[in-house]
């Protein structure tokens, strides 16, 4: 119940937030509240059960791609409404990540983390192979008539009442019997094997679930841009979902959301800035990625359980373990 008030009362801030911001801002939090479903779907799969999926952005990108083909000529289909498309974008996301969980989930450790981060690279060849339909690396728009309704604010609110429906969708997912088998799997995999939980088969469902928002999400940010690239399937913005995740605190799921939000806030507007500034008196260039990157390092380094763990454990002054706010 306390855990609901939290999601009520984070709605109902953002939802006067237009009241006091700009279109600009509007636009940067209608993408932020996308990014934060990319790191919350990727937290299912890396923190809940444990497996090291580089590769999340292939999801993100196949929904993202399926959505504005559909959208527009380039293959034959019937007319669509965007937010059927949006959904197809998510069924196809799903579908390859049963397709590519059923192969690599059988690997542990080093193997399924080489594997997995392949395939965006993979992906990215075959948009450039295929150029005619997937436009190649420059990537394609799509027609300003498939642009989600209602303007700047219009698609600030669709994108919040997306980001909170799919966080809602995904708590309650992790918190069902389903939920406490995943964190076994996570906690000991032999163990939880010895006791007949079926390891791969959770792992699977984990793996689809997390490709599905992963899918909604990518294609939905299509609608919102108007248009859809490689960068989708980019390792930047891989690393940019780990960051999120990890600076919030990997496995705790309000972390992942709270972390995902802030990262992506940070480095479209301070981190710009604290570039700027820094190659003012700096011989050499600093980009805002290379502070992120940077940021990686420090927080694996210092906070390998997350910034808000950290928080919440200095505020609460007891053991991490009692901690239940953020799990």
């Amino acid at each position: 119940m306390k855990n609901l008030t939290y999601f009520g009362i984070a709605i109902a801030v953002f939802a006067l937030a237009p009241i006091f911001m700009n279109d600009a801002v509007l636009y940067m939090l209608g993408l932020a509240f996308i990014f934060t479903v990319y790191c919350v779907s990727w937290d299912v799969i890396a923190g809940y059960t444990g497996q090291v999926n580089l590769g999340h952005t292939v999801f993100i990108g196949i929904g993202a791609y399926t959505t504005a083909l559909l959208s527009t000529s380039r293959i034959p289909h019937p007319e669509m409404p965007v937010f059927l498309t949006i959904f197809i974008g998510g069924i196809v996301a799903t579908f390859f990540g049963l397709a590519i969980g059923a192969v690599c989930l059988r690997l542990k450790g080093y193997y399924l983390a080489l594997v997995t981060a392949i395939l965006p690279l993979i992906f990215i060849q075959l948009t450039n192979i295929y150029s005619g339909i997937f436009g190649g690396y420059e990537g394609f728009s799509i027609p300003f008539s498939k642009s989600l309704p209602g303007g700047t604010l219009g698609n600030y609110y669709i994108s919040l009442v997306f980001c909170f429906s799919c966080l809602l969708a995904m708590y309650i997912f992790v918190n069902t019997n389903i939920g406490v088998k995943l964190r076994a799997v996570r906690d000991d995999e032999e163990l939880a094997e010895a006791v007949g939980i079926d390891v791969v088969k959770y792992k699977l469902i984990a793996f689809c679930v997390s490709a599905f928002f992963a899918g909604l999400a990518g294609a939905l940010a299509v609608h919102y841009k108007l248009t859809v690239g490689v960068d989708f399937f980019s390792i930047p913005l891989m690393l940019e979902i780990i960051l999120g995740v990890i600076a919030g605190g990997i496995g705790t799921f309000y972390g992942g959301a709270v972390g995902g939000f802030l990262i992506y806030i940070a480095e479209n507007w301070i981190f710009i800035q604290l570039a700027s500034y820094v190659n003012t008196f700096l011989p050499f260039r600093v980009s805002d990625e290379m502070i992120l990157y940077i940021l990686l390092i420090v927080l694996i380094i210092i906070f390998p359980q997350g910034i808000i763990t950290k928080i919440a454990e200095f505020l609460s002054g007891i053991d991490k373990s009692e901690i239940k706010i953020f799990r």
